[in-house]
């Protein structure tokens, strides 16, 4: 995928996303369906933590050639996820060592400056990846081996991935 395109797709995606939790009351944001459901702002936060956390560190360690694998390759799956630019539309649970429940965000301010960061911070990545050398990959737990924009692309799949979680918060809300 070409860095404008990249470029294009992430800023419409974070920038939907906050449209979305400026139209919400407050009190809908960080309203759970269910005790062990997350709220529209855990969602937030979930994808401000697995961009910094997982997508870009793991970008940073692609560029900065740390614990990098020449000759690696993606797992057929992976190959499906870029091409159709979607994860499948089903529910995955986090292995245990890594799953964490997101904090409520504090407020709606800082839930939107948390995805503001993550803009800011796709937007340095994106244009670094034309001086990264694309052979250079980390492995991805379930995905196998991927480069610098592999790892940014799939940041941006991970938030459309969301969508489909919203969309189910929403209606468990009587959202839309």
């Amino acid at each position: 995928m070409k860095t404008e395109k990249l470029q294009q797709q992430t800023d419409a995606i974070i920038d939907y996303w906050i449209t979305e939790f400026k139209r919400y009351d407050w009190e809908k944001v960080i309203e759970k369906p269910s005790e062990n459901d997350w709220s529209l702002g855990q969602v937030g936060i979930h994808l401000w933590m697995a961009s910094k956390g997982f997508f870009f560190k793991n970008a940073e360690k692609c560029l900065n050639q740390e614990g990098t694998e020449k000759g690696k390759q993606k797992k057929f799956a992976a190959h499906l996820i870029f091409s159709f630019g979607m994860l499948p539309p089903v529910k995955y649970d986090m292995p245990k060592q890594v799953a964490v429940v997101p904090k409520q965000p504090e407020s709606l301010e800082q839930l939107i400056g948390k995805l503001e960061e993550v803009k800011k911070m796709a937007t340095d990545y994106i244009k670094r990846i034309p001086e990264s050398d694309s052979s250079l990959k980390i492995r991805h737990p379930f995905l196998g081996w991927l480069n610098t924009a592999e790892w940014i692309q799939l940041c941006n799949i991970h938030f459309r991935h969301h969508l489909r979680q919203k969309k189910r918060i929403e209606k468990q809300l009587g959202l839309k």
